[in-house]
Formats: C-alpha cells, structure tokens, sequence
C-alpha cells in the first residue's frame, strides 16, 4: 500500500505474528505493538527526512520496520548511524515520557513501557538489518570496507537468530516453547541473507557516489592499499573504504613495489577480466 507517496510493505511473517496474537486474545497487546512500531518508524523516517535522504519503502516487521532509503546512505556511514539510532532512541524518550505520565496521573502503562524498553534493545542487537547491525556495519567499513562490514554484521545477525531459537527452544522446561521469539528468529535471519544480495550493489553505489563527490569537492582523501600481484581483483575492492580514493600497490614475493595503479584503473579491469583474475596477470607477470 502506499501513503503519500511512500510504499508501505507488511513482511507475511508480520501477518502470521498479529494473526497469533489476535487468536490468543491479546488486542491489547497489538495496540500497544503497533504504537510502538509507529513511533519507531516515524523517527527514522523524521531524520531521513532532516537529512534529505528520500525514503522509498518500509517493511514493517513484528521488531520494528526496516525503511528502505536512497542508497546514498549506504555509503555514507555517519548518515547511516544517525538514521539507524534515531528508531531506538524515540522508543526510549518515549518510555520516560510514560513514566513521567505514570508518576504525575497515577495511570498504568506498564505493558507499554516494557514494549518499547524490549523494542530498543532488541533493535540494538547488532545484527543487520536491525538498527544495531547497521550502527555496527557503518563503524567497520570505515575501517574493513563495505563488504567485508556488511558480512561481519550479517554473521552477527545469523548468531543471534540461532542463539533466539536455542532459548526458545530451551524455555520448553519452563512452561513451553517461545513461538514469538522463534517468529523474531526467523525474520532476523531470513531478512539479514536479503541484505547479502544488497553487497553488490553497494559497491556500485559507493563508486558512483564517490566520482560525483570528487568532481563537486575537486579533492578528495586517498587511501594506499598493498598488495602482492597473486592477489585477486575481487579481494582487493573488498578493501575499499567510502568516502576514499584508493591508490594500489602491487608487490612482489619480495615485497618490492612492481607498479602503482588507481581505483579507476583497477575497476576497468575487473570488468574487463573479472573479479577472480590476479592482478599480476593482467599485466603478464609484469
């Protein structure tokens, strides 16, 4: 469905988890699941906005949404974070503001309260696409590059699905098997091998982004990467970090430099030869 403009999407498994808790009578519960859910939602969607980062999609999950932004953010890691931490963080305000409520009315909001307390925390679970997982993510390709930060926080993400089921699971001997937590389990790590195809084309993205920023700014922070020429052209691109231009060096097996290459030279060759082909043999062993 769409609202003003911005395509609403309801993960089947979300429809299996209102559908569980209308069965067992708990209306009140989904009310206060669905308020929670929308205040999540909306922060991000109210930064995004501030940031002037257009919103193309969200998928509303039982844990939250995860909102499908303009993929410039993907490499932009400080936009990334503000985003991400924006959902969590209103969940938060909002339980002192309940409590503040509670203090001065004397009203009970206690299951409200433990909604968004256990909403926070579990999207900060650093698992992608949780909130947590894309803090993380966006920390390490400062450092790992893009890939190499999105499996990191994609095994993560497979981690704690498997350590959910094993609990819930487990809680059999106190009274029966956690379905809700296995429902969470299994979006988590079904919604995370999603975000792996996504790799690709984060890369691409970071490329275009990254030439349309030089020729803006006319300069731009370089980045020396050392390699030995079995290397494979694949591997090295793992290398790279947003936001930097890449010079290449190629070594021997005795460490002594063969030649200097740019990031744009080595990406012509990887279309040309293919991610799996070492970089020594383009230029035949030099």
């Amino acid at each position: 469905m769409n609202i003003d403009g911005l395509r609403i999407k309801i993960n089947p498994l979300t429809w299996v988890f209102i559908l569980l808790l209308i069965t067992t009578g708990y209306y009140v519960e989904l009310v206060n699941i669905t308020l929670s859910v929308l205040i999540h939602e909306l922060s991000h969607a109210y930064i995004a906005k501030k940031l002037k980062i257009n919103i193309l999609q969200i998928e509303i999950f039982p844990f939250g949404g995860v909102a499908i932004l303009d993929s410039v953010v993907f490499v932009r890691p400080d936009i990334e974070i503000l985003i991400a931490l924006a959902g969590p963080l209103s969940n938060i305000i909002f339980v002192f503001i309940l409590l503040m409520i509670m203090q001065f009315t004397g009203l009970s909001f206690d299951y409200l309260v433990k909604i968004n307390i256990a909403m926070a925390l579990f999207n900060l679970l650093p698992g992608i696409p949780l909130d947590g997982g894309r803090v993380l993510k966006s920390i390490l390709s400062r450092f790992l590059g893009l890939t190499r930060a999105m499996n990191y926080s994609i095994y993560s993400a497979y981690f704690i699905s498997i350590v959910m089921i094993y609990y819930a699971i487990y809680s059999i001997k106190d009274g029966g098997i956690n379905y809700v937590l296995i429902i969470l389990a299994i979006l988590l790590f079904f919604s995370s091998k999603n975000e792996k195809k996504m790799a690709v084309f984060f890369h691409l993205r970071d490329v275009a982004y990254k030439k349309s920023e030089f020729l803006k700014k006319r300069s731009m922070a370089v980045n020396h990467i050392a390699v030995l020429e079995d290397e494979k052209i694949g591997k090295i691109i793992n290398c790279f970090l947003p936001l930097k231009y890449h010079i290449i060096i190629v070594l021997d097996k005795n460490l002594r430099e063969k030649c200097r290459i740019t990031e744009t030279q080595l990406l012509d060759y990887a279309v040309s030869y293919g991610l799996n082909k070492c970089i020594g043999d383009i230029f035949g062993g030099f």
